[in-house]
């Protein structure tokens, strides 16, 4: 799997996790959705700032965006 390919999932998981639309989650961060949505696709190279805008705007920090969901820690302890 290819670092865009994993900020893509992780962006869409997060986004719906929080029951955002692309479009909402654009506004939240002010990017272009259509940007937001080539990302999550994995066809586009995110910037270290818009990394920043994403993770502000779902609440995480920008290093779980970069993150293996198997390596993320588990919420059962």
């Amino acid at each position: 799997m290819t670092w865009e390919e994993i900020v893509g999932r992780n962006i869409r998981r997060l986004r719906k996790a929080k029951g955002l639309t692309q479009e909402q989650l654009a506004h939240d961060s002010s990017v272009a959705m259509r940007y937001v949505a080539g990302v999550e696709r994995a066809e586009e190279n995110p910037s270290l700032k818009f990394l920043v805008k994403i993770a502000d705007a779902l609440e995480v920090q920008p290093a779980v965006l970069l993150t293996l969901e198997s390596d993320l820690p588990n919420k059962d302890g």
